[in-house]
């Protein structure tokens, strides 16, 4: 699949908020208007619009007395989410509400879980209620915690929390919030949170929250009312997953950061068990906490009902996978239906179509060229951020995407696509199979 060079465009300029780079983490839309918010994981949150208006701070964590700390790593302010309602019907639920995921102070609130286990922070989830949406400067009439998880280490936050765009008032989905929660931290899952159905880490959870009390469980959760099992968790066995995203038929896309081997996409299912820490990829890890490989699967791998990525790539390619969105714009229509991903350190984009894994195993993956101002653009241009790019991606309500990293303040837009030159070849990159000798030295065959 050959696709010309994209086209960006530098649309906004984030202030900076403290040391020499931006930490901005994502562009989110706020639905029924057309700002869209980016967060920088110091605390700000940043508002501008779809019409390129200067970013004003719409919300500052660091003076909101809600304990907010940012002691580095993947701390911070870390996600957004606007109610569905937020700028819709007055009298209905969820009229200007919007909720921050973002890291606490330990002592500055009382953890609904994990309690005794937090020596370094707690992940809060935070709502606030502004009697203004639309405005660039929120009259905010109340705040409160929804839920507080206790955390042992500084990474493996989560990140994305949201709510499905595409579920309709009345049905089961509508209103509900979806958080992305990392496995604590550690190499390895130490502590084997992934596969804990007792533990809300290494999971995406579900909840209502504005079913009354600090929130409700869904009913039609998978895990409702079974003993032994948290009701909030709606899947199990992921890593890292920073941020996950929905296209306009409903599926959900779930990014997963990997250990040492391979970064996977995921679709999300309720209910589903992607595997870690006993799977990496379409491949298998040992108990061993000190072995990196990864290995075929057993013979009786059906017996244990994981399920596989959609999409994969090892770290010959990259490093960590940061972002990913269904592209369903019109500004770039060769890019239509295709899932563009971002990988952290190398500034790498790649893109495939979902629908080229739907048969089993998982869709090969191209990378994507990008150009500014006409010629041949790589995120690796100019200052580093920590020894790595830290690129991400973030989507308006036309479904048109924006690039952005930690390392300056620039959002860049996809504005069109410009002729591929015959030297420029695509690359086609083989992660469908990972049978292209990609990772021989690392993959074993269990006995």
């Amino acid at each position: 699949h050959r696709m010309p060079r994209v086209s960006l465009t530098n649309s906004w300029f984030v202030p900076r908020a403290g040391d020499p780079s931006a930490r901005i983490q994502y562009v989110t839309p706020a639905r029924g208007t057309n700002q869209l918010f980016v967060n920088d994981t110091r605390g700000i949150l940043w508002a501008t619009n779809t019409a390129g208006a200067a970013p004003t701070a719409y919300l500052d964590m660091r003076t909101a007395n809600v304990g907010f700390t940012e002691p580095g790593s993947e701390a911070g302010l870390i996600g957004v989410a606007f109610h569905p309602n937020f700028a819709g019907e007055v009298t209905q639920a969820g009229y200007g509400t919007f909720y921050t995921n973002y890291t606490a102070a330990r002592g500055s609130g009382t953890p609904t879980y994990l309690g005794n286990d937090n020596a370094s922070h707690d992940n809060v989830v935070r709502e606030w209620v502004v009697s203004n949406p639309g405005a660039a400067t929120p009259n905010i009439v109340s705040s409160r915690e929804v839920i507080r998880i206790g955390e042992f280490a500084a990474n493996h936050n989560g990140g994305t929390i949201g709510f499905n765009p595409t579920a309709a008032i009345g049905s089961a989905d509508y209103g509900k919030l979806y958080i992305g929660l990392g496995d604590g931290g550690g190499a390895n899952d130490p502590r084997d949170n992934g596969q804990d159905l007792t533990n809300p880490l290494g999971k995406i959870l579900r909840i209502d929250p504005l079913a009354g009390g600090a929130y409700g469980i869904p009913d039609d959760n998978p895990f409702t009312g079974q003993s032994g099992t948290l009701g909030e968790i709606w899947a199990l066995g992921l890593r890292n997953p920073q941020q996950f995203s929905w296209d306009s038929s409903g599926r959900m896309f779930i990014a997963d950061i990997g250990q040492a081997q391979l970064e996977e996409v995921n679709l999300g299912v309720a209910g589903a068990n992607y595997g870690w820490p006993v799977r990496e990829g379409t491949f298998a890890k040992m108990p061993d906490k000190g072995d990196t490989n990864v290995y075929t699967l057993p013979i009786d791998d059906a017996t244990f009902g994981f399920t596989y990525p959609v999409a994969q790539y090892d770290h010959d390619e990259g490093d960590a996978i940061s972002s990913g969105f269904l592209y369903e714009g019109s500004l770039v229509p060769e890019l239509r239906g295709m899932y563009l991903l971002t990988d952290n350190t190398t500034g790498r984009m790649f893109y495939f179509d979902p629908n080229a894994a739907l048969a089993g195993g998982t869709a090969p993956l191209s990378e994507l060229r990008l150009t500014l101002g006409g010629d041949p653009y790589t995120f690796l241009t100019g200052e580093g951020y920590g020894g790595r790019v830290d690129l991400r991606l973030g989507i308006d309500a036309a479904g048109e995407l924006y690039m952005l990293t930690k390392k300056d303040g620039d959002i860049f837009r996809f504005v069109t696509t410009v002729p591929e030159p015959g030297t420029w070849a695509m690359l086609t990159l083989g992660f469908g199979a990972l049978g292209a000798q990609l990772r021989r030295r690392t993959i074993r065959t269990l006995a």
